[in-house]
């Protein structure tokens, strides 16, 4: 599958973030779904202010900017945002059940052969997709805040993810100027967790010893 329609499922600070992604990758009509009306508000300002950021370091031409915030559909019609997506972009809290009741709602409204990727930073996929309809569309696709600068992806499979819709998620990435790196296992905490929190003892731990202040070591 090639993926032309993308959907962002929740409008908060990761919502935001690829959204500004897409815009920037020249993505057009991309749909944001979020069923509260203020939300998706301050996340049209969201990414007005990171593509006026882009603007101002030279990173986008202003026009480029003004039409791609122009082509993002904010919407809290679900199944407007959902019915035609190739693959749909899941930005909900870091919490399971919540996660699970989401991706209900959204193979409620999506087409059957659509891929949702969710964005998790440590629960484990196959847990989120245990009661879906179609688990061998779920991938976990974790990004990096703020998903317009920093490239990492890090994706999971679940028990039961096909390897095509893994794949053509994996070639989605790639596309958007994206690093995306398929985990060979679930792991909690993914790779980019464990090395951040092996850097972070260690920057205690030097600090402790006395041999640099917090400055020095920022």
């Amino acid at each position: 599958m090639e993926v032309q329609t993308v959907a962002l499922y929740g409008a908060g600070l990761i919502g935001s973030g690829w959204a500004t992604h897409l815009v920037c990758c020249g993505r057009r009509g991309v749909w944001v779904y979020d069923p509260d009306e203020g939300q998706l508000k301050k996340a049209r300002e969201r990414v007005r202010s990171s593509l006026d950021f882009l603007v101002s370091e030279g990173m986008m031409e202003p026009d480029l900017a003004r039409e791609g915030l122009e082509s993002l559909r904010f919407t809290t019609d679900r199944q407007a945002a959902l019915r035609d997506a190739d693959l749909i972009q899941e930005n909900g809290p870091e919490l399971l059940e919540l996660k699970r009741s989401i991706l209900a709602d959204i193979e409620a409204d999506c087409r059957p052969d659509a891929i949702i990727c969710t964005s998790t930073s440590g629960i484990m996929v196959r847990e989120i997709a245990r009661d879906a309809i179609h688990p061998q569309r779920v991938v976990g696709a974790h990004p990096y805040h703020p998903v317009y600068l920093l490239p990492l992806v890090e994706m999971i499979r679940g028990d039961q993810t096909d390897e095509a819709c893994l794949q053509a998620a994996y070639a989605f990435y790639k596309s958007i100027r994206k690093e995306p790196v398929i985990l060979k296992k679930e792991s909690p905490g993914y790779i980019a967790s464990h090395l951040m929190s092996a850097l972070f003892r260690e920057c205690v731990n030097l600090i402790s010893q006395g041999v640099g202040t917090m400055e020095d070591i920022d």
